[in-house]
């Protein structure tokens, strides 16, 4: 081959990798957990400045009445001032205890309930409805066969799943949701009830631990990834509840609280905090998400993730949580699974 026949070949090669090879598509959402769907202008403007257009609501929760020994809407939603400029995937919240007590032959009842619910509250058109739901061994086959059953009442439109880490690493064991597509919830990764857990919300170092089988999971997976903090928490060495967006106020209030380290911190005297009492020596475990932590999620999961247009959501939409995140950064943290 003479010189110029070179030239023209590695030319013509180059150009062919640079045609080819295309940038993966990057939609940025949020989710909406609060029961009342009624965005503020910040909020508004937001998610404007991110150019996001759709957002997943929470809907309702479906949990376990004991006394009725039923399974029932609860936490629904208000949406009397949404002004439909998004677009709304409806999100429903189902408990694993009320997998564990429903009876088999239930099941039907419980997807038509979900499914009258859902468009009895939707104000136009949906494209997908995603159900998040943290199933067991015990309540696997009960979850999956639901998810059928939302399914052919649904045949139009897309069902989706949230999926945690370890579903993903040990799928032959879990099971493998029957829906179109996965929402990788990347959070709430630590045993948050432990004392001594670094991080419940996002640790990193426990993750890569779990970042296996990726390649032979046979759905799709988006994911989402953590916007809040909250304060764990402990009285007489156990865990009794989560404190949401209250460790700033911790932090800097030295009168009640007393700082053990940079994460644990001691309740000098009993005091009412958001509205929960605390007893004098309780303890509080301090929990947020770290800038460096989160710009970290791409650069680890995009290998993993071979979507070629990838959903990014970020939990969740709140004012107050949206203050200690720009949305410059956010666009950073999206660049990074490209």
């Amino acid at each position: 081959m003479n010189p110029f026949a070179k030239l023209f070949f590695f030319s013509t090669f180059l150009l062919t990798i640079s045609c080819t090879k295309t940038e993966r598509k990057i939609t940025p959402v949020f989710y909406h957990w609060q029961t009342k769907l009624e965005l503020t202008s910040f909020e508004k403007n937001y998610l404007d400045s991110l150019n996001i257009s759709t957002l997943y609501v929470k809907f309702f929760d479906v949990d376990w009445d004991f006394n009725l020994q039923d399974a029932f809407p609860q936490a629904v939603v208000q949406s009397a001032d949404y002004d439909g400029d998004y677009d709304i995937i409806p999100t429903i919240f189902i408990t694993n205890r009320t997998l564990l007590h429903l009876l088999p032959d239930q099941l039907p009842k419980l997807a038509n309930q979900i499914v009258d619910k859902i468009e009895s509250l939707a104000t136009s058109e949906i494209s997908e409805i995603q159900i998040d739901c943290d199933w067991s061994p015990k309540t696997e086959d009960k979850y999956f066969q639901l998810l059928q059953l939302i399914r052919k009442k649904k045949k139009d439109i897309e069902i989706s799943a949230t999926i945690r880490l370890h579903q993903v690493k040990y799928a032959d064991i879990t099971g493998v949701p029957p829906v179109d597509k996965g929402m990788l919830m990347f959070y709430n990764m630590g045993e948050v009830d432990k004392w001594e857990t670094r991080n419940s919300i996002l640790d990193l170092e426990l993750a890569k631990q779990y970042l296996h089988n990726f390649e032979n999971y046979p759905i799709p997976l988006d994911v989402a990834l953590p916007l809040f903090s909250w304060a764990v928490l402990f009285r007489e060495g156990e865990m009794i509840k989560l404190i949401t967006n209250a460790c700033t106020e911790i932090v800097q209030d030295t009168q009640r609280f007393q700082k053990i380290n940079d994460t644990h911190i001691e309740v000098k005297k009993s005091t009412y905090l958001d509205g929960h009492y605390l007893y004098k020596g309780d303890y509080l475990r301090l929990e947020n998400v770290e800038h460096q932590d989160l710009k970290a999620c791409g650069a680890l999961l995009k290998a993993h993730l071979k979507n070629e247009h990838l959903t990014v959501g970020f939990y969740h939409l709140d004012s107050t949580l949206l203050n200690s995140f720009s949305h410059e950064f956010l666009e950073e943290i999206c660049h990074q699974f490209q």
